[in-house]
């Protein structure tokens, strides 16, 4: 009976607008399913790993199907659930399943092949070339390796752009290139000691040890093997190498392979997990306060009713243990539970709090982890025991991994701009695509916040979610008094001491004294957001940004926020010559060296973008001001996200006013929400906090519902706006912004495509215009923004945007722009 030719659709984890069909060949037959990995060859030489899509019978129409390499997986990847997710995703935010794969999958599980050169010819049939320098340094360094990748040919002969130089020695068969493969992932292994088996009776023991009192050093080694094997149950246990060495001293390395070699001790290589982490001491009481305790039941009548749920906790509140206590229930049950976090920054107290509660359950992960780590988490996750409980604690990538049993998803600060992934696609929000997710999987799912987004509050309140308030603090404490300091006043009265009025000066002061801590925050890193020549007002910009440069006074340096961009800061205007430059604006940076004027015996932390780069770096700060060594901590938004210390009294918010004057529609929210969140900081126990806000405005109205802890005022307030002006949550938004490296070509090209989209949409389109920086990474843009009516299908209008714009560039082969679709941006 013959049998049929097997064809498998795949997934590349390319932005690639369809998928490609490829031939099974028979040895693979047994081997292949759906949602497996595959190597594949694409283009002329390069192969992938893609992911089997679907298995059928029928060869692709217009090209022929080449053989499938190899396949990487014994069992699937993921499952159908999570495979319908990523579908999902890929239609709602207008982007391509291979975009989805790449962003799913930890780089260690996507590989794809590396350009490898090697020499063409033996060095003595070289004799006769004339080479240059470069091409000359590549052979000799062929000669020594045997072979090089880009990056091994970029660094010998120091630039980036080396393709001219290799593609001319391939053409004069110089070298010869060839693609490879290497796998990424590596396990983790450990070498272990373990005592020979001629040896573990008390009688060869002691006989042993007498034979090697004539080798001291060896006999040490021995009894730190044996006083290390006391902890467990017999002499057949084994015991680390480096643990023995840590007791020894690492001179001790000759004498104990002398012992392996005399068969006294055998070593063997153990694989060990990479997440394990440190035990912490296990708190198992649960105990809810009354308004805790009613705030459960009313967030278990909402899952009863398959409704997602809005924890609406003030700042303080107790949400963490009404989450502890969800998560319990769930784990009892055998179910895997995701949790939320919108910053790393937080991951750091929320873990301890976790493993105290729930020991190794608990799994990490976010973007600092390491591919092997990461990995690792991912295969811990899809090789979960369906009975046995399991807590994934994670930034908003962690909705891609691959759960089997998943009962309870918390988004905790559900309204955190964070959540939101800008580039590149699929640009998702960390928080809509968990309640889809939890739809899918039939998982409950716990929004939690303080200030909620208004498109939370607003379903809450229409009865898409079950809305749950919890409106009293933890333990007896009080909401802090919030104080808005007149900048204007002081100023006039030349009173500021540098940065800090007065009251800030005097307040800090008192805490200072008084042993309690302190939190100042600005939401901009760096010593000053830009340089200004007094005589002609000149600015240093990026050179490839439309961006003033921001001061760093620890590298004395100018850098762009944006693209990386620095450069050394100029001595004298580089317009009219002047040395006359002044800083303008105020940065973190410059927060923390004026405070140490002001109070020079104090200990204080930066905590921003430039001192959280390191994996470490969030804990070590965190747990430095969790202990009291340090006692101001100077930070940007990443200091107001849930963050719980005993002794902060006092909050600092050095200047409200950039925020609240941000060109956005959502300028206000972000300010109500990170005013509030981080003045939340202040006085979480018994003693009262005291929030001192410095402003040129104070009778903002914005400013006046933060003093009143008014929320639901500014939430009237807000919303009434947002419907005057058509904005969410009463229309969807989709931004199609347009970029090219020419501004004289894209501002027709701009106004040519407004118009064709106009012509199918109506006044429902607004722009071309310039964003607030119209030129990023040497590409100029201008964005279009389309509002759509939650009475329209959101299907189909982008449907109809897709098919626009396909015959758009269909029938106006721009050349060289690129389209970026962000739905629902924030």
């Amino acid at each position: 009976m013959e049998t049929k030719t097997v064809f498998a659709d795949v997934i590349l984890p390319l932005a690639l607008p369809q998928m490609f069909t490829y031939r099974v060949p028979e040895l693979l037959l047994p081997y292949i399913r759906e949602r497996v990995r595959v190597v594949v060859p694409f283009g002329k030489k390069k192969r992938y790993t893609a992911l089997v899509y679907k298995l059928h019978n029928t060869p692709p129409a217009g090209y022929q199907a080449r053989y499938i390499d190899d396949v990487l997986d014994m069992q699937e990847l993921l499952g159908k659930a999570q495979l319908e997710f990523w579908e999902f995703l890929a239609s709602y935010y207008m982007c391509s399943l291979g975009e989805v794969m790449n962003a799913a999958l930890p780089a260690g599980l996507k590989l794809s092949s590396e350009t490898i050169f090697v020499a063409a010819r033996n060095p003595e049939e070289l004799s006769d070339e004339n080479l240059t320098d470069r091409e000359f340094l590549i052979l000799e360094a062929l000669e020594k390796t045997g072979q090089l990748s880009i990056g091994d040919v970029e660094a010998i002969v120091g630039i980036k752009t080396v393709y001219p130089i290799v593609k001319a020695m391939i053409e004069r068969r110089l070298i010869a290139a060839r693609e490879e493969m290497k796998e990424v992932f590596a396990r983790k292994t450990v070498k272990m000691l373990r005592l020979s088996l001629d040896y573990r009776t008390d009688e060869t023991l002691n006989d042993l040890l007498k034979t090697l009192s004539r080798a001291p050093r060896q006999q040490e080694i021995l009894l730190a093997v044996l006083t290390l094997l006391q902890n467990g149950e017999s002499l057949s246990e084994s015991v680390s190498r480096k643990k023995v060495l840590e007791r020894t001293g690492k001179q001790a390395n000759a004498a104990l392979t002398q012992l392996i070699k005399k068969g006294i001790l055998n070593e063997e290589e153990v694989v060990v997990s990479r997440l394990t982490g440190e035990d912490e001491e296990r708190e198992t009481d649960f105990a809810l306060s009354e308004a805790q305790q009613k705030a459960l039941e009313e967030i278990q009548e909402g899952f009863a009713e398959n409704r997602p749920v809005l924890l609406f906790g003030i700042t303080g509140s107790g949400k963490t243990e009404i989450y502890l206590e969800l998560i319990r229930q769930q784990l009892e049950q055998g179910k895997q539970v995701l949790y939320l976090l919108p910053e790393i920054a937080l991951t750091a107290q929320i873990i301890r709090r976790l493993r105290k509660a729930f020991g190794r359950k608990v799994q990490v992960f976010h973007s600092k982890f390491s591919e092997n780590e990461r990995i690792e988490v991912w295969n811990a996750v899809a090789g979960a025991d369906p009975e046995t409980g399991m807590i994934v604690l994670g930034a908003r990538s962690s909705v891609f991994l691959p759960f089997r049993n998943p009962g309870l998803i918390i988004v905790d600060e559900e309204h955190d701009s964070s959540f939101k992934q800008h580039d590149p696609a699929p640009r998702y929000h960390g928080r809509d695509a968990a309640l889809v997710l939890a739809s899918m999987c039939n998982a409950d799912i716990l929004l939690g916040s303080a200030t909620p987004a208004m498109e939370s509050f607003y379903n809450a309140e229409n009865g898409k979610y079950k809305l749950v308030r919890l409106s009293e603090r933890f333990g007896g404490a009080v909401l802090p008094e919030v104080l808005l300091n007149d900048l204007r006043i002081d100023t006039k009265k030349r009173l500021m001491k540098g940065l800090f009025s007065p009251l800030l000066a005097d307040e800090i002061g008192k805490s200072l004294q008084k042993s309690e801590q302190v939190i100042l925050f600005q939401n901009r890193r760096g010593f000053s957001p830009m340089i200004e020549c007094r005589n002609c007002h000149w600015v240093p910009h990026c050179v490839q940004c439309d961006i003033s440069l921001t001061y760093h006074k620890s590298i004395h340096q100018l850098r762009c926020h944006y693209c990386g961009f620095n450069t050394n800061v100029p001595s004298v205007c580089r317009d009219c010559g002047s040395s006359d430059l002044t800083m303008k604006g105020f940065g973190t940076e410059k927060i923390e060296e004026e405070l140490s004027e002001i109070f020079p015996d104090v200990s204080s932390a930066r905590m921003d973008l430039d001192t959280t780069r390191s994996k470490q770096s969030y804990h070590r700060i965190i747990d430095d001001f969790e202990q009291q060594r340090t006692e101001v901590l100077i930070g940007t938004q990443m200091v107001s996200k849930g963050l719980d210390f005993d002794k902060v009294r006092l909050v600092g918010i050095m200047s409200a006013d950039a925020m609240l004057n941000y060109p956005d529609f959502r300028a206000f929210e972000r300010s109500f929400q990170l005013i509030s969140q981080v003045s939340g900081r202040a006085g979480r126990r018994e003693q009262p906090g005291k929030v001192i806000v410095q402003t040129w405005k104070p009778e903002h109205e914005i400013l006046r519902k933060v003093i009143e802890h008014d929320y639901e005022g500014f939430y009237r307030f807000e919303l009434e706006q947002r419907q005057r002006y058509a904005y969410p949550p009463f229309t969807r938004i989709i931004h199609i912004t347009l970029k090219h490296e020419r501004q004289s070509d894209l501002d027709p090209a701009a106004d040519l495509l407004a118009g064709w989209l106009r012509s199918v949409f109506g006044e429902r389109l607004l722009g071309p215009e310039y964003p607030p920086v119209g030129r990023l990474r040497n590409m100029y843009q201008k964005r279009l923004m389309l509002k759509m009516e939650h009475t329209a299908s959101p299907a189909k209008v982008k449907a109809a945007l897709k098919n626009a714009m396909d015959r758009f560039f269909a029938e106006n082969p721009l050349k060289n722009f690129r389209v970026v679709i962000d739905v629902d941006p924030v």
